[in-house]
């Protein structure tokens, strides 16, 4: 007689799985060597599945080597970005940096009087009435 092939599986847990495949091997129907042999490529199809997914993973890597840019090319971008400041401006930045830390812990009534201050005195002295308002 003939088996049937059935496409579809019921929805069963592992250790149901096994159940079944032990009262199949004990009635006869299924040889214990076909549940064997079924393991067996169950396990070679992961080994091929696991191989062609690193080396899918090893042509991406080089893909995206090959369409980074080269170091020549990184480092010229660098030289470009990079312009130089006179000390007046770095002088500026720095107090400004001051200035807005100096600032941040007041309540607005405060900053508006450092405000007032900056303005009329310069960032030096607001920085130190900043800094005399905060404690």
């Amino acid at each position: 007689m003939k088996r049937r092939k059935s496409s579809a599986l019921p929805g069963i847990s592992a250790d149901q799985a096994r159940q079944a495949l032990h009262v199949l091997v004990a009635e006869g129907r299924i040889a214990a060597a076909e549940v064997s042999r079924a393991l067996k490529r169950r396990e070679k199809l992961v080994r091929d599945l696991r191989a062609r997914l690193q080396s899918l993973g090893e042509e991406v890597a080089r893909a995206a080597r090959e369409a980074a840019p080269s170091r020549r090319t990184r480092t010229a971008v660098r030289k470009r970005a990079a312009k130089a400041i006179t000390a007046a401006q770095l002088a500026a930045r720095r107090a400004q940096g001051q200035y807005l830390g100096a600032i941040r812990q007041l309540s607005k009534a405060s900053r508006a009087k450092v405000r007032e201050i900056r303005k009329s005195d310069g960032v030096r002295a607001a920085i130190a009435a900043a800094k005399k308002l905060a404690g």
